[in-house]
């Protein structure tokens, strides 16, 4: 009797875990669907809202996607941008006060995933069209192919060097990590700080074991820090820094385009690829739309938009890549460098912060 209590007590509690619509781990052959059902209650729902770090989605691109979407399915997208660092808290709050606000979040590792995961606010991503085969440059899912809660936006391939050309002479240009510990470039390089959401993040998570610990000592003595995501690239661009690394790219190929002296340059040990991803955050007062928006942004359609009005590397190698610099396209197959899967759990994040403060932190700018 107390056997038969027992399992039946379990299976209702299986029954119920499933049909809350939560997960022990998404399955690639059960998308969301029919899109059909969910497009019609995305209409009703009439709104959208997303909360973007500004490298994720520019203003262009909002300007672009926005009536884009409202005109092809009645949607209107609300854009919150915020600083990397700042959307996580909004998330947290919203959620342990009941009071839903995102649909979305368009946010990095470090600040964001590594402090929502733990706490359940991340669902995973079943959209049918990040289940399609053979058509990714950068499988958006890599960085956790078993739940699938967190997944890239673009292919974000830093070119790692920003040079000013006025500054740096063509047959003094640092070719390797190597040549940036020269002491002639003691203090005129510009980072922004590793330890928190931005480029700076990303690029020391990329490199980090790369490198090693003793070549970021020895770096960590050459550079100069700044804190905003763009200031690195801005400041090589107005002359006060030779050389930066890991400037935001965006803004970077903004600075070539405006014909600023400056450049992006490829080191010999090859480019490194940030974590910029989206999220679906639960509780949504938009569910449907948010789905809806996710299915759409990562099929051709919505790649092809996105990646040019964003200046960015599409994860679709179907999407071509003529928006970009020459010198920033990827070559298919070249390689590069990433974290490594155990750096997208919060332990590794928060290991990753107290090294890089370690390292770096002699104040900031």
């Amino acid at each position: 009797m107390e056997t038969r209590q027992v399992t039946m007590v379990a299976s209702l509690l299986v029954l119920a875990f499933l049909r809350s619509g939560l997960s022990w781990g998404a399955s690639a052959d059960k998308p969301w669907g029919p899109m059909s059902e969910i497009e019609k209650a995305a209409r009703k729902e009439g709104r959208l809202t997303i909360y973007a770090a500004p490298g994720h989605v520019s203003a262009d691109a909002q300007q672009a996607i926005g009536p884009f979407f409202k005109e092809r399915y009645g949607i209107t997208i609300d854009w919150t941008t915020l600083s990397a660092r700042d959307i996580s808290p909004r998330v947290i709050a919203e959620q342990a006060t009941k009071q839903y606000v995102a649909d979305v979040a368009m946010s990095g590792i470090a600040g964001n995933y590594t402090e929502l995961k733990p706490r359940g606010y991340v669902l995973p991503i079943l959209a049918p069209s990040t289940l399609e085969k053979g058509v990714w440059r950068l499988d958006p899912t890599i960085a956790t192919p078993k739940d699938r809660d967190w997944l890239y936006i673009f292919m974000p391939l830093y070119p790692s060097f920003f040079i000013n050309t006025s500054l740096v002479r063509p047959g003094e240009e640092p070719r390797s990590y190597q040549d940036l510990l020269s002491p002639k470039w003691k203090g005129k390089i510009v980072l922004q700080i590793p330890w928190s959401g931005g480029t700076g993040s990303g690029w020391f998570r990329a490199t980090y074991k790369k490198l090693g610990l003793d070549y970021m000592r020895a770096l960590a003595n050459q550079v100069a820090l700044v804190r905003n995501v763009t200031d690195s690239a801005d400041e090589v661009a107005r002359g006060q820094f030779p050389i930066g690394i890991s400037a935001e790219t965006t803004r970077g190929q903004q600075l070539v385009s405006q014909g600023a002296p400056v450049k992006f340059l490829q080191p010999k040990e090859g480019s490194h690829l940030a974590a910029l991803g989206m999220e679906l955050i639960p509780n949504a007062p938009h569910a449907n739309a948010a789905k809806l928006f996710i299915n759409w942004f990562y099929s051709k359609e919505g790649q092809s938009l996105y990646a040019v009005k964003n200046l960015v590397i599409s994860v679709r190698k179907d999407v071509p890549q003529d928006h970009i610099l020459p010198d920033m396209r990827y070559i298919e197959g070249a390689p590069f460098m990433m974290p490594e899967a155990e750096d997208f759990t919060a332990q590794g994040s928060q290991e990753f912060t107290k090294v890089a403060q370690q390292i770096f932190d002699r104040g900031t700018k």
